[in-house]
């Protein structure tokens, strides 16, 4: 019917719907492509400026409130400062010269912290239980906040303060100033408690100016900033962010990242608005000229260039028809260099691609094909294996030679095992197949290795990856018993809270203080080290991280035996879930 609808119309009719369809609609196309490409290239720099922005300012506040962190964590260990603030706990004013020397002694303490508080932009101040207040002298100007407003900054604060909350800094929200003109301050406090008896000795206060964090933003070219605290009240930055994403990004360009210790929020949005509207205004522009260009160029077109027109039209017609009858080598030949030309050179350049791409696609599929074969012929190994070893098993069985046989059994569960690596274990399957191990280890070693297990009724049944436990028995027998003929090593699995802890213990030749240092330092970072050659240990701690992410740990110690312990700790319910794509 389209054909018969074209037939109808006049050769100059033909044409121009010729070059309607193949030179305004690409151009269209490119264009809207063109558009929507340089407009997510643009967001996706501004993404990335902003995490760039968003990350510096993070570490500042960070580093801040470890500082923090570090201060209070100081009065409530430092047992010099204990003793000063037990003599001064009950002072309320200076009536001699004792309580004038205490003073001093707690005015002094703060300079074990000054290096931690060089910032104009804090107040701190302690808190006797006599509310006795002992103001810090800023380290940079020297300066001491006024007794007055530290007066009604305290009044404000003891109410929020949770006093039964001694083991850890609190987060206590902000205080403006009755004065207008001063600034907004957002404060931590620690109960400090004698470690012995429990006495309440003094309360510790710091604050942050909202000066501090109005500096900080304004590293922001582009877009506001905002923090939050945990319970999602505005601590600092542009009121008009909102502390969930529930327009789900629309119209924004958010990024976030949390604060640890305190937990706070920083957001940092950019109006999309803002980025793309002088490209889409242009956009728009470049398409309404487009369209009037055309317009003209329509009118211009005579029936002189008619014939010389059609011609290329309908060779470019042609290839894309044979091209897409499955002829790839079809191609345009280019007759001049004019528009219709080159924009067969162009679509030259298109097919060429395209038909790059199936090859390597046909290419890849053979590939696969080959791969998924090779799988297979691999499968069939081990199961040949198994088949030859449960063979000899039922020989040595028939023969009555039973030690042999278990010997057999044994290496078959660790194949089969091995087989199965993708898929979930439990504790007290990992443990039975550690006997199995065991068994042959002593065969392989000739060290006597007896296995004791205790593993809690409630943790029997938790799943963990499978062969998870192995590498440590190995490293014991390998490392910690090279120089013995006989060795212990204890495996104790229980429930505490909502994690478990498996415990692993040998009675080997441990190792010294620097080499568990280093070993540990390796686990922690997550790279191996060049000075230990440990079977198996990196690829564990990988394999927990992997599964159960921050939530697992591995921590070594020295035993009493002489020995090391591995400690492993893994929550019940992890959100990670062992999967076989993994």
């Amino acid at each position: 019917m389209a054909e018969i609808h074209m037939n109808k119309l006049s050769y100059y009719q033909k044409i121009q719907s010729s070059f309607i369809i193949l030179i305004l609609l690409p151009i269209l196309v490119i264009t809207v492509l063109s558009y929507k490409t340089i407009k997510d290239n643009v967001v996706e720099k501004i993404e990335l400026s902003n995490r760039s922005v968003l990350n510096l300012v993070s570490k500042d506040i960070t580093k801040l409130v470890d500082d923090f962190n570090y201060v209070t964590h100081f009065y409530v260990k430092n047992a010099e400062t204990i003793r000063t603030l037990t003599n001064f706990s009950e002072t309320e004013k200076i009536k001699r010269y004792r309580d004038y020397d205490n003073y001093q002694k707690v005015v002094t303490s703060f300079d074990f912290i000054s290096i931690k508080m060089l910032n104009s932009d804090i107040h701190m101040f302690l808190v006797n239980n006599k509310e006795f207040i002992v103001p810090y002298s800023e380290g940079i100007s020297g300066k001491t906040a006024s007794l007055n407003d530290l007066s009604n900054h305290w009044k404000r604060l003891q109410p929020r303060i949770n006093v039964n909350q001694a083991s850890h800094l609190q987060s206590l929200g902000l205080v403006n100033n009755l004065n207008e003109e001063g600034d907004s301050y957002y404060y931590f406090s620690r109960i400090i408690n004698h470690p012995k008896n429990g006495q309440s000795l003094a309360t510790l206060n710091i604050g942050i100016s909202d000066e501090y964090f109005k500096r900080l933003f304004q590293s922001a070219k582009t877009g506001k900033l905002a923090l939050f605290d945990q319970n999602g009240n505005l601590i600092a930055g542009d009121h008009t962010i909102s502390y969930k994403d529930e327009d789900g990004r629309n119209g924004e360009i958010r990024d976030e990242v949390v604060i640890p210790i305190s937990k706070w929020l920083l957001i940092h949005e950019t109006s999309k608005e803002e980025v793309t509207g002088e490209i889409t205004k242009n956009f728009f522009l470049s398409t309404v000229l487009v369209a009037v260009f055309f317009f003209i160029f329509l009118l211009m077109i005579s029936l002189l260039m008619a014939k010389r027109l059609h011609s290329p039209i309908q060779k470019l017609s042609f290839v894309a028809t044979q091209f897409g009858k499955g002829k790839h080598d079809v191609r345009f030949l280019p007759e001049g260099k004019d528009e219709i030309n080159e924009l067969g050179k162009t679509i030259n350049h298109m097919l060429d691609e395209i038909k790059g791409l199936i090859e390597k696609i046909e290419k890849e599929q053979e590939e696969k094909r080959a791969i998924e074969l090779q799988a297979l012929f691999a499968q069939i190994r081990p199961h040949f294996l198994i088949n030859t070893l449960n063979s000899i098993k039922c020989s040595l069985f028939i023969n009555n030679d039973y030690e042999h046989a278990d010997k057999i059994n044994a290496l078959m569960s660790l194949l089969r095992a091995y087989m199965k690596i993708e898929e979930p274990s439990t504790i007290e399957s990992e443990c039975k197949l550690l006997s199995h191990y065991i068994e042959i280890m002593r065969m392989r070693t000739e060290v006597n290795v007896e296995l004791k297990v205790e593993i809690q009724e409630q943790v029997k049944n938790i799943k963990l990856p499978k062969l998870l436990l192995q590498p440590f028995i190995e490293n014991a027998i390998v490392h910690g018993f090279s120089e013995k003929s006989s060795g212990e090593i204890t495996i104790h699995a229980n429930k505490k809270d909502e994690w478990v802890v498996i415990i692993i213990s040998d009675n080997g030749r441990g190792m010294d203080e620097n080499q568990l240092l280093d070993l540990k330092q390796m686990i922690k970072s997550g790279s191996e080290g060049v000075s230990y050659n440990r079977v198996g240990l990196m690829n564990i701690v990988k394999r927990i991280k992997l599964y159960y992410g921050s939530n697992g740990d591995i921590d070594l110690q020295r035993n009493d035996n002489g020995g090391l312990t591995i400690v492993i700790q893994i929550p019940i319910n992890s959100k990670k879930k062992v999967k076989k794509d993994d």
